[in-house]
C-alpha cells in the first residue's frame, strides 16, 4: 500500500524536522525527538521513511529547491539588476535565519553521500543558473566587462567555504550574521549598499 505524500502526518514530520535539523544540525536530532514535534508516532514515521538519514534527503531536497525557485523568481523579475541582487540577498537574509552552524557542517562537511550529493546536484545546477544570469547582466552594462565569469564562479564558491574559517566565524556572534556578510561583500564589495 503507498501512503500519499501529501498527508497531514507527512507534513508535520517534514516541518518539524527542518526546524529542527536547522536549530540543532541532523546528527543530534533524534526520530524520537522529530515524532514528539510532530505529534505522531515512531510507527508513523517508518510508514513515510527508511531512517532519518532518508527525512534529512527529503528536507535538504526542499530547502534547497526553494530556495532555488524562490532566486529563479526573483531573476525573471523585469526590474534593474541592482533590484535583482537586494532581492537574492533579502532571500539569503530569509533562509539563513536561524540556521545553526552544526545544520551547515552537517550538509557541506557530513559524511552522509546522500546530502552531499542532493547539495553537489543542486549547486551545480544553481551555480549554472546563476552564471547564465551573471552573464546576462554583465552583457546589459551592470557587471564590469573585464569580470570573467570563471572568476565570479571561483570566487562565489570560495566564499561559500568561508563559513567554515574558524578566524572568521570567530568575529561573528551567529552563523547568519556570518553569511549576510560574505553575501553583501560579495555583490557589494565594500561600497555603501545603500547607494
Amino acid at each position: 500500500m503507498t501512503i500519499p505524500k501529501e498527508t497531514k502526518k507527512y507534513q508535520a514530520i517534514i516541518l518539524k524536522a527542518k526546524s529542527l535539523f536547522r536549530k540543532h544540525g541532523i546528527r543530534r536530532i533524534s526520530v524520537e525527538e522529530i515524532c514528539k514535534e510532530a505529534g505522531v508516532s515512531k510507527m508513523t514515521f517508518y510508514r513515510f521513511f527508511a531512517n532519518k538519514t532518508e527525512l534529512a534527503e527529503v528536507v535538504l531536497k526542499d530547502i534547497v529547491e526553494s530556495g532555488f525557485q524562490k532566486y529563479k523568481a526573483v531573476m525573471r523579475q523585469e526590474i534593474p539588476f541592482p533590484e535583482k541582487i537586494k532581492q537574492t540577498i533579502l532571500l539569503k537574509h530569509e533562509a539563513s535565519t536561524d540556521i545553526s552552524e552544526e545544520f551547515l557542517k552537517d550538509v557541506y562537511q557530513g559524511n552522509k553521500s546522500g546530502l552531499k550529493e542532493i547539495l553537489d546536484h543542486y549547486m551545480n545546477v544553481s551555480l549554472t543558473e546563476v552564471m547564465n544570469d551573471m552573464k546576462t547582466a554583465q552583457e546589459a552594462g551592470w557587471i564590469r566587462k573585464d569580470l570573467k565569469p570563471d572568476f565570479l564562479l571561483y570566487m562565489m564558491n570560495d566564499i561559500g567555504e568561508k563559513m567554515f574559517d574558524e578566524k572568521l566565524k570567530a568575529m561573528y556572534s551567529d552563523m547568519h550574521d556570518l553569511i549576510m556578510e560574505l553575501t553583501n561583500f560579495f555583490f557589494y564589495g565594500i561600497s555603501n549598499t545603500s547607494e
